[in-house]
């Protein structure tokens, strides 16, 4: 029995041997193909002049030998390879071991040109492996931009779309200056970058020409299904207003993904502060609309609110008035989900009294939490704290809701569109919605007619004064 034991172990040892030989070999054979994890890298619109984020290729060999790829050249000025922690454009006698694979990183940069359309780059890796020519193929979109680094208005200025706008860290409107960012404009802002207005925003786009601001990355991340950065929140700071900005005003523009999205901080002005009309303001890590101890008036009308880990919209002082708007949160995602009700409407801000009035014409407020509406008020001092919701329709408990909640449609599904959809295709785009409404939602002839006809237009171009009746929210059926 021992002699038969020491014979298997003799017979596994010299297997073992000839197949590390086997491996150790190098094949020459012309009809050696390497396999590669895609034949095609695209890279979505780059900025001149500013790197792009890095692509990973894996290279196979699925051969049972070693293969020396002779050479890897990178086709194209604009790209460059990374292979093995090298940096270069032209690899010599590369080594790939047996049933193995390695990994190269790709990334492109565009010099600008005088176009101001986006522009096509393209290249390719070349391979040759045992005189056998092989090739991927690389795409990029370029375009130019003007870029601001702590930069600061101090006269005013006017953006339009001939060239978007690339924005790195703090950009500055002065005190009593004004930036007006004319239809169809779009401002990236790098990571952590944020929109800091002493002065006046205007923000004035057109339907089908929005104004536009957003994170400046294009790419996908490494989820499953492949989520675009520009569907992440915290991909730049928000829009904030500080005590001595006045007169703001959005009229079809469209703020996504930020950390803080818009906060009006300390505003003491009699003149109006913000208005936001016929806009999509949505997707940021923390509160997307925060009246942070203002005194001011505000006006949020015929506009999309949605998606926030914090509250979409936290009132806490003010004079505020929300008509035909839609509320929505739905915010989740692998790194952070929601962490409080859509609204939060309070007179109370570190333990000091803010006085608030809130009123919500033909609107919905809706989410995945029991109660979407959550009040803050000292005790005693309920006065400081004035709220109506009129011809709304709210995700809230019946027990929770007073007098001050005036024909409304009262814990009800307003039957958005997206929560029609098949799970297949949700779980295929999860942070794809729509918030147009189904045939039989409750929203659908329930507004205010009387309020509707100051509005008479909906978010899409919609005359929502076509019948006798009208709906509640920012679409109209």
């Amino acid at each position: 029995m021992l002699r038969f034991v020491k014979y298997i172990a003799f017979v596994l040892s010299v297997l073992v041997v000839l197949v590390s030989c086997e491996a150790d070999k190098v094949n020459t054979s012309p009809d050696i193909k390497l396999s590669f994890s895609a034949d095609t890298i695209s890279f979505d619109t780059i900025f001149t002049a500013k790197g792009s984020t890095t692509k990973k290729l894996k290279i196979y060999n699925r051969c049972k030998n070693k293969v020396v790829v002779s050479s890897i050249l990178v086709n194209g000025n604009q790209y460059e390879l990374n292979l093995d922690g090298r940096k270069g454009r032209n690899f010599q006698n590369v080594t790939i071991n047996a049933n193995d694979s390695m990994v190269a990183y790709v990334q492109v940069y565009i010099d600008p040109n005088d176009d101001k359309q986006p522009f096509l780059v393209e290249g390719s890796l070349d391979f040759m492996t045992n005189g056998n020519a092989q090739q991927v193929h690389l795409s990029a979109y370029g375009r130019n931009a003007k870029r601001f680094r702590n930069h600061t208005f101090n006269s005013d200025t006017v953006i339009t779309s001939y060239l978007p706008i690339l924005v790195f860290d703090t950009l500055v409107v002065a005190e009593g200056k004004t930036l007006t960012v004319t239809d169809g404009a779009t401002l990236y802002f790098h990571d952590k970058a944020l929109l800091k207005v002493d002065g006046t925003l205007v923000m004035s786009g057109a339907l089908g020409k929005e104004v536009t601001m957003r994170g400046d990355r294009s790419d996908f991340m490494n989820t499953n299904p492949p989520l675009n950065y520009d569907n992440a929140s915290s991909q730049w700071g928000g829009i904030w207003l500080t005590s001595t900005s006045r007169n703001n005003e959005l009229n079809y523009a469209n703020v996504r993904n930020a950390t803080f999205g818009i906060v009006l901080d300390s505003l003491q002005t009699a003149e109006k502060a913000l208005l936001i009309k016929n806009s999509k303001v949505f997707n940021s890590s923390g509160n997307l609309i925060w009246t942070k101890g203002t005194k001011a008036d505000i006006s949020i009308e015929n506009s999309l609110i949605y998606d926030a880990g914090g509250y979409l919209l936290s009132v806490n002082g003010g004079n505020i008035n929300v008509t035909h708007c839609t509320f929505s949160n739905s915010y989740s995602y692998t790194w952070g989900s929601r962490t409080c009700p859509s609204v939060m409407i309070s007179s109370v801000l570190d333990s000091v009294s803010v006085p608030v009035n809130a009123n919500f014409y033909n609107t919905i407020i809706y989410g995945g939490y029991t109660d979407e509406i959550v009040f803050s008020r000292k005790e005693g001092e309920e006065a400081q704290c004035v709220y109506q919701f009129k011809n709304c329709l709210v995700k809230e408990s019946a027990g929770k809701v007073d007098d001050k909640f005036i024909d409304c449609k009262i814990n009800e599904s307003p039957l958005f569109v997206h929560e029609g959809w098949s799970e297949d295709v949700k779980s295929a785009n999860p942070h794809k919605y729509d918030f147009h409404l189904q045939d039989g939602s409750p929203a659908i002839g329930a507004a205010d007619p009387q309020i509707s006809k100051s509005f008479p237009v909906d978010l899409d171009g919609v005359n929502r004064l076509s019948r006798e009746v009208t709906d509640i929210g920012c679409y109209t059926k």
